[in-house]
């Protein structure tokens, strides 16, 4: 049997802090050779960064200005491997992640996710990351998208690869795995195969990335779920109402707090942090949300 071969794409948009982190974990894999294409929209001293390993074979590749799904569309189109491992510029590959999961695709599956751990647990921002993912996604196998994505590329092309329309400047992934799984192409969930990545460790960057994701919210299902923008008024006013009555009746969110704490590595000592970040977060995201829905009112998509 003829070994699978392996592209690795990274998109890219000023990631000069970071990008290192990808692209060395990618040059490091115990399953020679790998493509790396790294497809950048930077205008920064990013592709500075990224040229100086054309000598190790990355390839860098110029984006259309179209977000991180048309970059990650662009970087599959050009890939030529059998399976493309779709990674974010903070995200660090074990030297053996190609190798473990290659078993999967050798016994037919077509697309694999993986657990991720945050690596600079060393602030309450960062913490609180991890140990909130632990609480909402530790086990569940009813995903669609982890950081370390892997698919074939012939199923991805078929499936029109991440669907969505791309002149929105704003990505959610996981459409390619649910769009996968629904054409019937085969998923596997393996949580002992384990990548790191770079969680939020300042106030400032928290909110930020927090916002976003408010953001993205209100735009997905507006562009892309196409739902009508009166229910999407109506369901912001409803969550933004539970959101004031979970903090006025003080339980609810305690309680939601006690539970992510108890993953925490310092448990009790991190819950009145732990608090903070939370309101910080819910915060956020109603700020975004409604930020998004006035963008979207405006007829603007671009973020």
């Amino acid at each position: 049997m003829t070994p699978l071969t392996f592209s690795i794409i990274i998109p890219s948009f000023n990631e000069g802090e970071d990008i290192r982190l990808s692209i060395e974990s990618a040059l490091t894999q115990d399953y020679p050779p790998v493509e790396v294409l790294v497809v950048d929209d930077s205008t920064d001293g990013t592709p500075e960064i990224i040229s100086e390993y054309s000598n190790r074979g990355v390839i860098l590749v110029r984006g259309s200005k179209t977000g991180c799904c048309g970059a990650r569309n662009l970087g599959m189109k050009s890939a030529t491997g059998d399976i493309v491992v779709l990674l974010n510029a903070d995200v660090n590959l074990p030297s053996d992640f190609l190798s473990k999961i290659e078993k999967h695709y050798d016994s037919g599956a077509d697309f694999v996710l993986v657990e991720s751990k945050v690596f600079n647990e060393e602030t309450t921002w960062s913490r609180f990351v991890e140990a909130q993912h632990k609480v909402n996604y530790g086990g569940r196998k009813d995903i669609f998208w982890t950081e370390g994505f892997s698919c074939r590329k012939s199923a991805a092309e078929k499936v029109g690869y991440i669907p969505g329309n791309f002149a929105i400047t704003f990505c959610r992934d996981w459409f390619l795995g649910k769009a996968m799984s629904e054409s019937g192409f085969k998923k596997v969930v393996d949580f002992s195969i384990v990548v790191t990545h770079k969680a939020p460790d300042t106030f400032l960057e928290y909110y930020k990335v927090r916002k976003a994701r408010g953001r993205f919210s209100a735009l997905t299902q507006i562009h892309l779920l196409r739902k009508h923008k009166k229910f999407i008024f109506l369901k912001f006013l409803l969550k933004d109402f539970l959101l004031v009555l979970k903090f006025f009746l003080i339980f609810p969110a305690v309680f939601g707090v006690i539970k992510i704490t108890s993953k925490s590595p310092k448990k009790a000592k991190d819950f009145l942090g732990f608090f903070v970040a939370y309101l910080i977060q819910e915060y956020a995201r109603a700020a975004g949300e409604w930020e998004g829905f006035l963008i979207a009112m405006r007829g603007d998509t671009k973020l």
